[in-house]
């Protein structure tokens, strides 16, 4: 099909579309369409008109029940969200803290690795906890500056280098992964062996808000350090 003839359909379509009731002035022009059905001869205009209004009502309701369901899943969400909130506040100290985040996060995401890395802060947790402590200026975390500033979760399979970095010996393995920036505090690292489990675009809301969680956990230490210290 040539420029012109493209045009010229263009101008009809327009037309039509203005002109909704052309049709109706001008019946004879009706004997001149062909409109023809999947099943074999041709329909009327009315039969296609209500064939396409199904279509698109199916395809509106489909839509719809989708925004049903996000909804519903948004608010499951926010009642693990909640319940895991307060089983985290309820702990006294920080290793605990750290024992019951490690735990959460490799159940809820059935994950099969974590990094848990805090900047300047040096935490004993349990022996089964892999928190580590980095400082802000080590040269390692160069890499990490890009994620680390947008403030918010990256998920997908990140580079060599990184995944040596935050899983070692076991980064071989790890072929999808979530990095969650901690603010000024650290970053967190979830690795999965499905290469499907993290992808580019997949809701993160989830671990952003547990990232504000843990910098307003530790942000409440530092006056009671102070307190101490007086």
């Amino acid at each position: 099909m040539n420029d012109k003839n493209t045009s010229v359909e263009e101008t009809v379509s327009k037309y039509l579309r203005q002109n909704p009731d052309f049709l109706e002035k001008r019946p004879a022009l009706l004997k001149y369409l062909e409109l023809n059905h999947a099943s074999g001869p041709a329909i009327s205009l009315i039969e296609r008109q209500v064939q396409f209004l199904r279509q698109e009502n199916e395809a509106l309701e489909q839509q719809h029940n989708q925004l049903i369901q996000v909804a519903a899943d948004n608010e499951k969400l926010m009642h693990r969200l909640h319940q895991l909130t307060l089983e985290l506040m309820s702990m006294g100290d920080l290793p605990s803290f750290f024992d019951r985040l490690s735990k959460a996060l490799l159940t809820e995401f059935k994950a099969d690795i974590l990094n848990i890395t805090l900047f300047d802060l040096k935490i004993e947790a349990g022996p089964k906890t892999p928190l580590f402590h980095v400082r802000r200026d080590d040269p390692e975390l160069q890499q990490f500056q890009d994620t680390l500033e947008k403030g918010h979760s990256v998920c997908g399979r990140l580079n060599r280098n990184k995944r040596d970095f935050l899983f070692a010996a076991r980064s071989q393995w790890v072929q999808s992964m979530v990095l969650v920036p901690m603010g000024k505090d650290g970053m967190m690292a979830i690795g999965s062996s499905d290469p499907a489990r993290f992808y580019p675009g997949m809701g993160t809301l989830f671990l952003d808000l547990l990232a504000d969680i843990v910098t307003s956990r530790l942000a409440l230490e530092a006056p009671q350090k102070q307190r101490k210290s007086a």
